[in-house]
C-alpha cells in the first residue's frame, strides 16, 4: 500500500521538515511504501540525498498564519494522486523510537494533549463561524490535534473540501478562529467522529517539538547556518537541542559522542601500550 506523509515546511520550518523526515525512516519498521509529500519553499532534496521516496511540491508562504492555512488546499491538490493513504502531519513533529503503522485508519485524529485540562474545550464560540460549536452542545467532547490527521485518499480529500468552504465563507465575514486550522478540523471531528481516534497516551510521535529554535514563526527567519551544516553531512539525521543541531549515530548517539569515544579508545590504547613497556 502506498502511503503519503505530507509536511508543509516553508521558511524556518524547513529545518525541522527535515528532521522528521530523517527520524521517520531511520525509525520505521512498518511493512508499507512510504512516500513523503513536501510542501516547501525549498528543495529538499540535495539534503536527504538517501531517502529517494521524496515528491516536492514548490510552495511559499508570507507568514506563519499563511502557512498553517495553506493545509487544506494543498492537500486537496493530491486528490488525483495514486497513493491509497494520506496523512498529515506538522513539520514540528519529532520521533525518538521505532514505530510500525500504528496511525493508519479509514479516517483519523489524534486527542490533542490539552483535552484532558480542566475547563471547557478549547473550540471555536464564534456563532458566525463556519469553526462554532456550541457551549451547550450535547455531543461528546473530545479535542483534537491539527497536528496530525488523515485516512484513505479519497476520505482525506472528501474532508478538506468540506474545510476549505467553511475557511472560505469564514473569509468573507472576514474571520480567522482563533486556533486557525484546527478550529475547523475540531468543528468537523466534532459532528462527523473519526473512524479511528488516537488517545494521546498511543501518541506515538513528539508533537511541536521545535528543537529550541526561537521566533519559528519568524519568516524572515535566517536557517542557513543550519542548512550549511546539513549539507556537509547531508545523510546522517540530527538532533536539535536548544537551537544547536547535533549530528546522530546509530542508536540514537551525537557526534560529539562518537568523537569523544573515539579520542577515549586512542587514550586507551596508549595506556596500555605504555604499561607493556
Amino acid at each position: 500500500m502506498k502511503v503519503g506523509i505530507i509536511i508543509i515546511c516553508t521558511n524556518a520550518y524547513f529545518i525541522l521538515g527535515l528532521r522528521f523526515i530523517k527520524h521517520f525512516m531511520k525509525y520505521y519498521i512498518g511493512k508499507n511504501a512510504i512516500e513523503f509529500i513536501v510542501f516547501s519553499d525549498i528543495d529538499p532534496k540535495p539534503f536527504l540525498p538517501n531517502i529517494r521516496n521524496i515528491n516536492h511540491i514548490p510552495l511559499s508562504n508570507k507568514s506563519w498564519v499563511d502557512a498553517t492555512n495553506s493545509k487544506f488546499t494543498s492537500i486537496v491538490s493530491l486528490e488525483l494522486s495514486d497513493y491509497d493513504h494520506l496523512y498529515y502531519f506538522d513539520a514540528d513533529t519529532d520521533i525518538d523510537k521505532p514505530f510500525d503503522d500504528w496511525f493508519l485508519g479509514d479516517i483519523v485524529g489524534g486527542e490533542h494533549f490539552n483535552n484532558s485540562s480542566p475547563g471547557e474545550k478549547e473550540f471555536d464560540r464564534n456563532s458566525k463561524s463556519k469553526a462554532y460549536i456550541p457551549l451547550d452542545t450535547h455531543l461528546p467532547q473530545m479535542y483534537y490535534l491539527g497536528a496530525f490527521f488523515g485516512g484513505t485518499r479519497d476520505n482525506m480529500i472528501r474532508l478538506v473540501k468540506t474545510l476549505i468552504e467553511n475557511q472560505t465563507i469564514d473569509k468573507l465575514i472576514p474571520y480567522e478562529p482563533r486556533w486557525n486550522d484546527e478550529s475547523y478540523i475540531n468543528q468537523y471531528f466534532h459532528y462527523i467522529p473519526p473512524s479511528k481516534t488516537i488517545p494521546i497516551s498511543e501518541f506515538k510521535f513528539i508533537i511541536s517539538d521545535k528543537g529550541g529554535i526561537e521566533n519559528m514563526r519568524n519568516s524572515s527567519l535566517d536557517i542557513q547556518k543550519y542548512k550549511d551544516e546539513i549539507l556537509k553531512n547531508p545523510i546522517t539525521p540530527f538532533k536539535l537541542q536548544n537551537g544547536i543541531l547535533s549530528f546522530e549515530m546509530e542508536g540514537g548517539a551525537n557526534m560529539k559522542m562518537k568523537h569523544a569515544s573515539k579520542k577515549t579508545k586512542k587514550r586507551r590504547r596508549i595506556k596500555k601500550a605504555s604499561n607493556k613497556n
